[in-house]
């Protein structure tokens, strides 16, 4: 019976980060193919922050998934897709600060203090930072409750990521309204639970 556990937990890994590459998998066969516009940059960034915010939804999604269908193996994919998110917003982030081959540390400044959508994107990824670097178990076990505090922030970060990509992706509302639309969800899960379950997490 553990056998079969451990066979089927390594599956869905296997699985999960086989699916969770598929962002850069596009990304290369647009390169092979020439599919990328004059400004491939500018859809490297498109592809990559989305393929960040589904990870943070995803991520979300798996203890409402345990909570109500017992599916206790997703746990053990959680800190994968939160680690993809953290991936996939470093390469949006540092393609959008190189988009032009030329970084100038005053521009960014300037579209963080001045561009509304850039400043929740930024904030949204600050945040991301300390949950990747706390995601091993040597760190839960050493911050104790420190580490769920820290870690619950995640709401806050997907959070801002909805409101950044609906920001940007004013050209197509029904995407921006559907993630928006999981996240309410998401977060109706979880204020529900959160009242009657102790050891809610994310």
């Amino acid at each position: 019976m553990k056998t079969n556990y451990t066979y089927n937990t390594a599956f869905l890994k296997t699985l999960v980060f086989t699916l969770s590459l598929s962002p850069l998998y596009e990304m290369i066969w647009f390169a092979i193919t020439g599919r990328f516009g004059d400004y491939p940059s500018w859809e490297i960034i498109g592809i990559t922050g989305e393929a960040s915010l589904v990870c943070l939804l995803l991520t979300l999604l798996v203890t409402p998934l345990r909570k109500l269908f017992g599916w206790n193996n997703l746990l053990h994919i959680r800190r994968m897709l939160g680690l993809f998110a953290f991936f996939y917003a470093c390469l949006h982030f540092f393609v959008y600060i190189w988009r032009e081959e030329n970084f100038v540390f005053a521009e960014f400044v300037n579209d963080v203090i001045k561009l509304p959508y850039i400043t929740l994107g930024f904030i949204a990824f600050v945040l991301l930072i300390p949950l990747a670097f706390t995601a091993r178990d040597r760190m839960m076990r050493k911050y104790g409750k420190s580490w769920k505090t820290i870690h619950k922030m995640i709401y806050a970060i997907t959070v801002l990521s909805v409101v950044h990509y609906m920001l940007v992706s004013i050209w197509a509302p029904l995407n921006a309204l559907f993630y928006a639309s999981i996240l309410l969800i998401l977060l109706a899960f979880r204020f529900i639970y959160a009242r009657t379950a102790k050891d809610w997490m994310v």
